[in-house]
């Protein structure tokens, strides 16, 4: 068994070509993955299945990503799930900003999935 063994991913990304590319990347390495399209459902499914680590994406019609990591970061169930935040905002207050929230990564898209892998795997 690898260390991905039943390791539960969490997709957040309210464009399914993204969902799609990251369950491609994810897939081989023997995660376990749940997707969510959008940012709606998000913090209640990560209550219910409790993931390893969630992708989130910031820019989401209705609830966007800032919304969802303040609400995983303040509830004691999912305070300590590592979030890396995957977005096409690259200015450094965005970064400063979710890192200050308690993203555990900021990463910029369009972004190198293999690298993307790694940094998960240092995470989890």
């Amino acid at each position: 068994m690898g260390p991905a063994d039943s390791k539960c991913i969490m997709l957040v990304d309210d464009d399914e070509l993204i969902v799609k590319l990251l369950n491609l990347n994810f897939s081989p390495c023997g995660y376990r993955l749940v997707n969510c399209i959008g940012g709606e459902q998000a913090y209640k499914m990560a209550k219910e299945c409790l993931p390893d680590l969630i992708i989130l994406d910031i820019m989401m019609p209705r609830i966007d990503g800032w919304k969802v990591l303040q609400q995983l970061k303040g509830d004691e169930k999912t305070r300590d799930i590592p979030v890396v935040v995957l977005t096409v905002k690259a200015s450094p207050e965005d970064r400063e900003r979710a890192l200050g929230m308690g993203a555990a990564r900021y990463v910029v898209k369009p972004f190198n999935p293999s690298d993307l892998v790694q940094l998960v795997e240092e995470l989890i």
